[in-house]
């Protein structure tokens, strides 16, 4: 049995696959296998991921009609056979300057971990050059417990949501039925909450392994739908539902509000980008989930509460969304790094 099952759903990435494909092989692991989930893709990547399985035994190709990115993670996970799971998206890669063997020792020595964060870059595209992503506060987020690692994040400002920033133990997964929501935009930040109810022990590896591929403008999450806001708002409803009926672990359910809170913050200020019809069509939306809000308890969102409660919802609307805005401008005038 492998120690890793690496899964990469593969869609309309003929551009980038071999990069993030050979980014794995470079590292010479033993200790591993990858699985390439071809979601139905129309273009060249089929044949790519063929000639990666042809070449490397330790690859596996899955083809199957398109079903979304959460599909075809659920495939990968149901076809792994690692001890543990990794995430990468086929247009993203890992860094060459981090040893990989290295880490896969730390998590050998502590494989009652359920789960471990480590750290990413992004690269801007089109600009040729990376930057470090909202990863500096490592040093400080706790891991003695779930609760202390939770509410670090929370005061941190970043929830750390990406699967692709994970390693976790698949029966973790598989007992807690830890799979991605189907046809879910966000599908991250919903799975992230599911997986924070159910952790006991969490460690983190401090090395920027990821490469996230940033500002792809034909990326399918480049642009903000009416679904987009529908999504996040499902996730702020569940929360609000699953807290009402459960009775175990207050602080854990109280966090998770807070952190739903940050979600229905941020859907309003993305409601910025949507035209009036659509707006006042989520409006009741944001209306029937506001209750949220009296969990605002981090520095973000105990703010975004302030400035609502004072503006109103169209203002607020549109202040959020200018500073959604500037702060996109923003993150792209962050210090440039050179891969370490």
């Amino acid at each position: 049995m492998p120690l890793v099952s690496v899964i990469i759903p593969v869609y309309k990435v003929e551009k980038y696959l071999n990069q993030c494909v050979d980014s794995i092989i470079n590292q010479h692991l033993d200790d591993i296998e990858v699985i390439l989930v071809d979601d139905g893709s129309p273009d060249n990547s089929p044949e790519i991921c063929d000639d990666y399985a042809e070449k490397y035994d330790y690859i596996r190709v899955i083809h199957k009609e398109n079903g979304g990115l959460s599909s075809a993670r659920n495939t990968g996970i149901k076809s792994a056979n690692g001890k543990f799971l990794m995430f990468m998206d086929s247009d993203d890669w890992w860094n060459p300057k981090v040893d990989v063997c290295n880490m896969f020792n730390y998590v050998k020595q502590h494989d009652d971990t359920q789960m471990f964060l480590f750290t990413s870059f992004d690269y801007l595209e089109g600009k040729g050059y990376y930057q470090r992503n909202e990863h500096r506060n490592f040093s400080d987020i706790d891991v003695g417990s779930v609760e202390n690692y939770y509410r670090s994040l929370l005061n941190n400002g970043n929830m750390e949501v990406s699967a692709c920033t994970k390693i976790l133990d698949k029966q973790f997964v598989y007992s807690n039925k830890l799979f991605f929501s189907d046809g879910l935009l966000g599908e991250d930040n919903e799975w992230t909450i599911r997986v924070l109810r159910k952790l006991k022990k969490v460690d983190i590896i401090n090395q920027p392994l990821y490469i996230c591929r940033a500002d792809r403008s034909d990326s399918i999450t480049h642009t903000i739908s009416k679904k987009n806001i529908e999504d996040l708002l499902k996730i702020v409803s569940n929360s609000l539902e699953y807290y009402s009926e459960n009775s175990d672990n207050e602080s854990i359910r109280e966090m998770e509000l807070c952190f739903a809170s940050y979600l229905w913050f941020s859907a309003l200020g993305l409601s910025n980008s949507l035209d009036k019809k659509a707006l006042c069509e989520v409006k009741s939306l944001f209306w029937k989930t506001r209750s949220v809000c009296k969990y605002s308890r981090s520095k973000k969102t105990k703010l975004c509460n302030a400035v609502y409660r004072v503006l109103g919802f169209n203002l607020t609307v549109k202040v959020l969304g200018k500073y959604i805005d500037l702060k996109g401008k923003n993150d792209m005038n962050k210090t440039k790094v050179e891969l370490k």
